[in-house]
């Protein structure tokens, strides 16, 4: 029995001296090899508001972090959940220029609803717009519309999206412009545009002419009509309107509404003010009609 409990001592001895030796090697391998990590780091990481939303580019709050203090052309201002606030902070801690923040929204390109887009089959399966997609493009007979079963609003990390009416409805005063929605929706129908953008195309379509008119009655049929009003500001890129907003003035933008033919697609982005423009485009087709009517019955008239 004496035997037993020598041996028994014997390893617990052993282990404890073993413990021992292991900790004060690990403790000496841990600050040896220690990494020194810079304290602005911590300092900008603690200033980001921790979305970890990759707008920035980076993967993660932690690497943009990292990367704005230490790498010299990296600017202070691409946070944009933080906009303004966290870039001047960013600027005192890393001793760079603040720049501009930009204000951007996320702002739905598509008008399903208004231009009464039917089925083409009805979707069986998980209530997910990614697939939904995978399903012969999804359940609407334009492929480029808006599938609408929120995938986008599920992923909005700061609530700003909610549907309604199987469209997403994007509140721009919740929204921070983070991007994660436009890279959530498989049918691309969300863009980024400045927050005082004066119009926009609600319309991802690259059809044309019939293509767009036989399946909506509110969709882009790419006529270039807007951008012969507004050249080399408004282009067809990639088969779609797009809009240089750094460009576009005032007279511009209002050419292009007026030239659109039919007046619900190149549109304000101010609902007022473009239920105006509407109106005054009306007036003005109806005058010109009765001018052209009065002419042709003075000239029968004469003859």
């Amino acid at each position: 029995m004496s035997e037993v409990w020598t041996t028994a001592a014997a390893g617990t001895a052993f282990f404890a001296v073993f413990g021992i030796a292991t900790g004060i090697a690990l403790a000496y391998a841990a600050k040896r090899f220690a990494v020194k990590i810079d304290p602005k780091i911590e300092a900008v990481r603690g200033c980001l508001p921790g979305a970890n939303c990759g707008a920035c580019g980076f993967a993660g709050c932690e690497s943009y972090a990292e990367a704005v203090v230490t790498d010299p052309s990296c600017p202070v201002n691409k946070c944009a959940p933080g906009k303004g606030a966290v870039a001047e902070k960013v600027a005192a801690i890393t001793g760079k220029a603040a720049g501009e923040a930009s204000e951007v929204v996320s702002v739905l390109r598509c008008s399903r609803n208004e231009g009464e887009v039917r089925r083409k089959h009805e979707y069986v399966g998980f209530d997910s717009c990614a697939a939904a997609s995978i399903a012969f493009g999804g359940p609407y007979e334009c492929e480029f519309a808006c599938i609408g079963y929120g995938d986008c609003e599920h992923a909005c990390p700061f609530h700003a999206i909610h549907m309604k009416d199987g469209m997403p409805v994007i509140d721009p005063d919740a929204c921070t412009g983070c991007g994660v929605c436009i890279k959530t929706c498989p049918k691309g129908v969300l863009q980024l545009l400045p927050k005082n953008a004066p119009v926009y195309v609600p319309c991802s379509s690259k059809d044309k002419g019939k293509s767009v008119t036989n399946v909506c009655k509110a969709g882009c049929i790419s006529c270039l009509a807007c951008t012969r009003k507004a050249k080399d500001v408004v282009t067809l890129t990639n088969d779609r309107i797009e809009i240089d907003y750094e460009k576009l003035t005032e007279e511009q933008a209002k050419a292009a509404v007026w030239a659109c033919n039919r007046q619900f697609i190149f549109r304000y982005r101010d609902p007022e003010k473009q239920a105006r423009a509407v109106a005054e485009i009306k007036a003005e087709q109806a005058a010109k009609k009765a001018a052209a009517a009065a002419k042709k019955a003075e000239e029968a008239a004469e003859a």
